[in-house]
């Protein structure tokens, strides 16, 4: 194998005319290649920034919430909108429609459920979403609605408390058969985010063969 050697000056030329030719392709490099690791530091930064924001929005929040001044909490609500998706966004989700609530105004804290449940991703906070989402919409008299999104599997925790809530809307609709199933379940489900057992046990008593002949036309 032939082995070329240059004695200092040709490999000083050959440098030189090698940087001629190239030397701008060189600079755009490095500048491009700066420019990614200052992007990036300075992506890293506008996160930062976000979440500090966003936390700070959420606490405005819910101590607006608390306090019953919702008109001023949908302004930061809308803020915190516009900058996270994460945990804060559903936390401030889940504030607002507590405040909802309390104030008696079930349909914009249904829209509020409705559309976490959509967006889906929950992970650990779905047993619980889920569960406000089908109170809300029992109450607001969608029991077709309230049964399709406890349909799902229940997560590890609430299948007692979707059990029983799926008992409460077979109730009101006078299905007191599926009803006294859905309670059964509950009560046979490890202990979890339920109301508890005396008041489980009493609907399920309300729903035993003497009163479903009751109900019978």
């Amino acid at each position: 194998m032939a082995v070329e050697l240059y004695d200092d000056h040709e490999q000083g030329e050959r440098v030189r005319r090698w940087l001629q030719s190239n030397g701008v392709s060189i600079v755009l490099a490095v500048v491009l290649a700066l420019g990614g690791v200052f992007g990036f530091q300075q992506y890293q930064a506008s996160q930062l920034s976000n979440q500090n924001a966003a936390a700070n929005y959420l606490n405005t929040i819910q101590q607006l919430v608390d306090s019953g001044e919702l008109e001023m909490a949908e302004d930061y609500y809308e803020r915190l909108e516009a900058i996270a998706d994460d945990g804060f966004y559903w936390l401030a989700t889940m504030s607002m429609a507590t405040g909802y609530v309390d104030a008696g105004r079930l349909a914009p804290a249904t829209a509020l459920y409705q559309a976490l449940w959509d967006a889906g991703g929950l992970g650990s906070m779905k047993g619980l979403v889920g569960l406000r989402l089908a109170r809300l919409l029992t109450a607001q008299g969608d029991h077709q609605a309230a049964l399709s999104v406890l349909s799902d599997a229940a997560p590890v925790g609430y299948e007692g408390a979707w059990a029983e809530a799926r008992g409460d809307v077979h109730y009101d609709l006078g299905e007191l058969e599926q009803a006294r199933s859905a309670y059964e379940q509950a009560l046979d489900a490890p202990e979890d985010m339920g109301f508890g057992s005396s008041l489980l046990q009493m609907k399920y008593d309300a729903t035993g063969p003497g009163q479903m002949s009751a109900q019978t036309p």
